[in-house]
């Protein structure tokens, strides 16, 4: 979600967004099509229950960096005692009524801040508001990890619908993940998951029952927000509410978050509760732009170089969080060099550079293995074959486009070069990165490492792996001077040039595709409980299917058992240019993506009603846990989901405990 911050993104407002997506909706989908009673909507509990016997499964939806809006309660007794600094630079003098001084409301919206609140970062000059506000305590000496990062005294930043002012209007959670702007028109960038919650509640979800949201401060890396402890709860909350395995749907940050809490399950476990994970657009790898940001900020935030998100407030968030550490480049193609699907892969690439489809020469050596198994990564599909059309920035022909990262570097500042082995990172963040002391920095580091996300675990559940090669993306940055000469003085650095490769406008496809080859080769070669996975092109034309389910087991239940590459519509097919509105933020408002993910809930599940957790809870109840939200609301150590719905009588009926 970093592009909804740039000012410029401001000027493409369309107020028929929505206006457009219902109409595609009422023209391409039937009404309460997940229920199997299409008019059974009298009450909670009976749409509820209708869903239950109905073909979909419960979906879980988890948003990516700065996809979640977060809001900050303020003490302002507390703030005002403890940081006078900080209520000084918000313009706040009193906590009491004055005619003469202005004192701060209970709270504010933080992330994307009203353009009028005294938090707004878009500014014409260096407003420091939200810089104070957004920061964080840092005590390394804790040995949890969510306990190093502590609240400023007389400040609580949580999700939007997790405070007083927001509590009734959480909206399952799902007014925290989508419309992030605080306007009443938004872009596609900031819609985030509104467009996919629209769609499945006109086919019969009711949000907080059958469609869960998974918000979090986006600013703390895995081990230290909330998604360890709320996500794997929903996942349990989803099954025993309704008897169904849930599909998992990640965008972003959102699947670095996702990933360790299935690595942590029990086998038997995911297999009882998972039908499908659906990772969209995943830096599994990093990225390129998370590093420029953190060696010298970013200059898209600031319009015209005078109004915008300003260099003090980028710094102090980014130098608040450990996020941004889960993002920057990581080791892969060092890591797993001597592995053999990197070994394969690496032919592959070298393949595909020393003959170009583009070439005569590389025409006639591609034709030649058309349709053979003796190619590196026979499962995907050849340049002999054609992948795209109607979209200038790639080739046509089918090519996995990665680069070997063992050869080239990540960033470069002057003559010094950083590839992206752990070694060479630590002294990129030694040398240039000035947001935090260096011994922060490395605890940060480290407390971003711990989730073990590098290690590319296989999550061994069905997956169908979302990622783009249709844009210009950066690859590296480079810097003829050194950058910390201005961060450290709070002036932006830019990078002197930026290289490009290709990707989906933010993750370029070398750190997002060999994970992908990864798990497919491990599924095709039979790797410990490895599962079948749909690598999903964005916008390509091969192969392309609405359905990935490949058989039918004899009790109706779809399933995967195929490892394939696929082919994912797009709004911009056919287009014949750039393909730029297809872009990484706003990949989950692009209505052929929607409705891509509703063909892939319906699973055919249909599990017995009576024993399903449901079943026993009246309408009042179902009502109230819908509004309550204790999947994410219950404290840090209530896992035990089970005890929420305690049976009370030999009737197998419930009564809930929130």
């Amino acid at each position: 979600m970093i592009a909804v911050t740039s000012p410029q993104l401001y000027n493409h407002f369309d107020e028929h967004l929505d206006e457009r997506l219902m109409k595609y909706f009422t023209e391409n989908s039937q009404e309460n099509a997940c229920l199997s009673n299409h008019d059974a909507t009298t009450n909670t509990k009976e749409q509820l229950e209708s869903f239950i016997e109905g073909d979909c499964a419960p979906v879980i939806a988890v948003p990516g960096l700065m996809g979640t809006r977060l809001m900050v309660e303020i003490d302002c007794e507390t703030l005002l005692m403890k940081h006078p600094e900080i209520m000084d630079a918000c313009g706040w003098h009193t906590c009491t009524w004055s005619l003469f001084y202005s004192k701060p409301a209970p709270e504010y919206g933080i992330w994307i801040p009203s353009v009028f609140s005294p938090v707004s970062i878009l500014r014409t000059t260096n407003n420091t508001c939200f810089g104070k506000l957004v920061g964080l305590h840092y005590d390394a000496n804790k040995s949890e990890i969510h306990e190093r990062y502590v609240e400023i005294e007389g400040l609580r930043v949580t999700w939007y619908g997790n405070t007083t002012g927001t509590y009734d209007i959480a909206d399952g959670g799902f007014n925290a993940i989508g419309n992030i702007l605080p306007l009443p028109v938004q872009i596609s960038e900031s819609k985030g998951f509104n467009g996919l919650s629209t769609y499945l509640t006109k086919l019969g979800y009711q949000k907080g029952l059958s469609l869960f949201a998974v918000p979090y401060d986006f600013r703390l890396t895995y081990k230290a927000n909330s998604v360890p402890y709320t996500l794997e709860r929903t996942i349990r909350y989803a099954y025993e509410l309704t008897g169904k395995k849930v599909v998992i749907v990640a965008h972003s940050l959102g699947n670095l978050n996702t990933l360790p809490t299935l690595l942590n399950m029990s086998q038997e476990d995911k297999d009882k509760m998972i039908a499908l994970y659906v990772a969209a657009g995943a830096p599994y790898g990093g990225a390129s732009k998370p590093t420029r940001f953190m060696l010298g900020g970013n200059t898209e935030f600031v319009f015209e170089n005078f109004i915008g998100f300003q260099f003090y407030n980028q710094r102090s968030i980014m130098g608040a969080s450990s996020s941004g550490f889960d993002l920057i480049p990581k080791d892969t193609f060092f890591r797993f060099k001597n592995e053999p699907w990197m070994i394969e892969l690496i032919e592959r690439v070298n393949l595909e550079s020393e003959y170009p489809p583009d070439t005569k020469r590389g025409q006639e050596f591609w034709k030649n293995y058309k349709n053979t198994s003796d190619i590196p990564l026979s499962f995907f599909p050849t340049p002999a074959e054609k992948c795209f059309s109607g979209l200038t920035e790639r080739p046509e022909a089918c090519m996995t486009l990665v680069t070997d990262l063992t050869k080239t570097p990540t960033a470069q500042v002057k003559d010094m070069v950083y590839m992206s082995d752990y070694n060479s990172t630590v002294k990129l963040l030694k040398n240039h990165y000035t947001y935090n002391p260096f011994p922060e920095t490395m605890s940060k580091f480290s407390d971003a490492l711990a989730a073990k996300v590098e290690e590319y675990g296989n999550p061994n559940v069905p997956v169908v792996y979302i990622y783009g090669s249709h844009l210009s993306t950066e690859l590296m940055s480079y810097w003829d001077y050194h950058p910390e000469k201005l961060t450290s003085k709070d002036i932006m650095a830019p990078p002197t040039k930026i290289y490009q490769g290709l990707g989906d406008s933010t993750v370029e496809v070398s750190y997002s595709l060999p994970i992908a080859i990864k798990w497919a080769w491990e599924h095709l070669h039979k790797v410990g409980k490895a599962k079948p996975i749909k690598i999903a092109e964005y916008c390509s034309i091969k192969n392309m299917k609405f359905e990935v389910w490949d058989t039918t087991q004899p009790n109706g239940i779809k399933e995967m058992n195929t490892t394939e590459y696929v082919g994912v519509p797009c709004d911009c097919q056919g287009t014949n240019s750039t393909g730029t509105a297809c872009t990484h933020a706003g990949m989950l408002f692009d209505t052929k993506i929607i409705e891509y993910i509703a063909n892939l809930v319906i699973t055919k599940e249909v599990p017995d009603l009576k024993t399903t957790a449901a079943y026993g809870l009246s309408n009042k109840e179902l009502e109230k846990l819908a509004m309550t939200l204790p999947h994410l609301r219950r404290p840090r150590n209530d896992q035990d989901v089970k005890s929420w719905f305690p049976r009370h009588n030999e009737e197998n009926k419930h009564t809930i405990s929130i």
